[in-house]
């Protein structure tokens, strides 16, 4: 029995690589997923404060490079 256990023991090193992968592409995929998250939950955030007049309507400066809803004339 306690070969099989030296034995059962001494195969994992082999998965070493394996789970290092499987780590770094969670994180690979995580990563970009969690700021779109974010980034989604903020703007809902900040649409609701405008909505409740917590918030001023975010402007655009035409110098900035920002979009604005306005075709340039």
């Amino acid at each position: 029995m306690y070969s099989t256990l030296v034995r059962a023991a001494a195969s994992t090193g082999a998965s070493v690589p394996i789970k290092l992968l499987v780590l770094i592409m969670a994180f690979v995929v995580a990563v970009p997923l969690f700021r779109k998250v974010r980034a989604a939950a903020s703007a809902s955030r900040k649409r609701r404060w405008v909505e409740e007049g917590l918030m001023d309507p975010p402007t655009t400066d035409p110098g900035s490079g920002a979009r604005s809803d306005q075709p340039e004339a």
